[in-house]
């Protein structure tokens, strides 16, 4: 008897880029920043610095002062301050964020569970609509995956997919619009504008 294995539901052999240009000014940024591993990883791959970095803790900001003395550091609580502002009236190309997993975390047992904590990845959905990042990270553990399934969202007036579609901007850079999919068009995953599943 052959085991046969599940098939993972990522491809992690696709080897994704931003394909930042050297004379843009997108910026990278960082919440929940600690000792900058994750920023210093960004920074190896995409061959630009984090600019932007937050955490509430002062010690987490101290070391990832160290690390990435380039970036404009924030000590405060991740929902104050505007977006904007934080990044000087930049565009995000990429937004990391490492929120508190313990609320997720099958290691938590019998932990309380605190709504605040469970909360902070709500941090993601501001900056989408705020900066709209070309790219938004989050790294936790699996469980986070429960957290809230998302679907794709529909057109009021017709019910099908709204699809995420590649067009050249009158700037000439690459932008992102929102169209309605085609009567019995089958929209794939990565091209469905998602949200959260409101059931």
């Amino acid at each position: 008897m052959s085991a046969q294995r599940k098939k993972h539901p990522f491809d992690f052999k696709t080897q994704y880029g931003l394909g930042f240009n050297p004379q843009d000014d997108e910026i990278v940024v960082d919440f929940f920043c600690g000792g900058g591993g994750a920023g210093t990883g960004l920074e190896m791959g995409l061959g630009r610095t984090v600019s932007v970095a937050k955490n509430h803790s002062a010690a987490a900001i101290s070391m990832h002062t160290v690390n990435h003395p380039g970036a404009k550091h924030f000590t405060t609580d991740v929902f104050d301050g505007d977006p904007d502002t934080e990044c000087g009236g930049k565009a995000v190309g990429w937004f990391h964020m490492s929120p508190d997993c313990t609320h997720h975390s099958q290691a938590a047992g019998g932990q309380p569970r605190k709504r605040e904590i469970r909360n902070l990845s709500w941090i993601g959905l501001k900056w989408a609509g705020k900066k709209k990042p070309r790219v938004i990270s989050l790294e936790n553990v699996k469980q986070i995956l429960q957290w809230g399934p998302l679907v794709a969202k529909r057109d009021p007036a017709t019910g099908r997919a709204i699809k995420l579609v590649t067009v050249l901007g009158t700037n000439g850079k690459a932008k992102i619009q929102h169209t309605v999919a085609a009567p019995g068009e089958v929209v794939p995953v990565d091209q469905q504008f998602l949200m959260p599943d409101p059931t």
